[in-house]
């Protein structure tokens, strides 16, 4: 995605002049998450730009972010306290949209599904398959559209900052909990235990990372990569349901097969 930096403006330093140049809008300008062009945006803007192809947010200095940005030096900590905090400004931004996205496609597929989840024990219904690929779809649709947002985000998962560590992180723990919620929600009745649910919804989520690196990096490939994503999806979630059925059929079956007591055996036997 190209992105047309703002001119450099240098020599004006007084505060009305801060303050002008943080409210107006730089021309020309995209916002790399798509909203409007406020002071805090382009900060935000200018360091996912910065940081985007080798580098981290940790690395970037004052100078060349409100530059990028159009704005005075000083202007910076009119929103933000350091870089720590506009990262993870960035990373709330992006993920809350894609989090609110995502509950919301999958709530209203929930609605208005015309038929089981599952059609058989570990077996995907095609309503199960169309829940899985418009999510695949809405994730890699919005790793298109945020390409820079996305890459920085990733990278900072393995970053300098621990707290910008501990952000990425949770989004896609977060991520990981909405997804199991909706899923176990979307069955007609439990298949497998919450934990089990959780584990394999962050396992998802987090193969989606390199799904959706993929998907940026190789467009050529982008139709077998999204095919590749959604056979993941549904043989993680079948092959588990499927163990979660044939334990609980052979938990019964042992059951049935249990010798009785001897106070149920003589309660069982007809009196003479």
């Amino acid at each position: 995605m190209s992105i047309s930096l703002p001119p450099v403006r240098l020599g004006r330093t007084t505060q009305a002049a801060d303050m002008k140049e943080d409210i107006d809008e730089a021309p020309g300008r995209a916002s790399v998450m798509g909203r409007g062009s406020g002071g805090r945006q382009k900060l935000i803007d200018a360091a996912l730009e910065l940081a985007s192809t080798t580098r981290s947010l940790a690395s970037l200095g004052l100078r060349e972010v409100t530059r990028c940005a159009g704005l005075a030096p000083n202007a910076f900590y009119r929103h933000f306290k350091d870089f720590d905090d506009l990262g993870l400004a960035a990373v709330d931004m992006m993920g809350g949209e894609l989090r609110r996205g995502l509950r919301e496609r999958r709530q209203r597929l929930a609605r208005n599904r015309k038929g089981p989840v599952l059609g058989g024990p570990g077996v995907v219904s095609d309503t199960g398959r169309q829940s899985i690929s418009e999510t695949v779809g809405l994730v890699l649709d919005f790793v298109t559209e945020h390409p820079t947002a996305y890459v920085v985000g990733i990278r900072e998962l393995n970053g300098s900052s621990p707290k910008m560590r501990a952000a990425v992180r949770k989004l896609l723990d977060d991520f990981a909990r909405d997804m199991a919620e909706d899923i176990q929600q979307m069955l007609d009745a439990p298949v497998t235990d919450e934990a089990s649910m959780q584990e394999i919804a962050r396992q998802v989520i987090h193969q989606m990372t390199f799904f959706s690196m993929e998907y940026l990096e190789q467009p050529q490939r982008r139709k077998e990569i999204r095919e590749q994503a959604e056979r993941f999806i549904m043989r993680m979630f079948a092959g588990e349901m499927a163990l979660a059925m044939a334990g609980k059929k052979k938990v019964t079956a042992k059951k049935l097969g249990e010798p009785r007591s001897p106070v149920a055996a003589s309660a069982g036997t007809p009196k003479n």
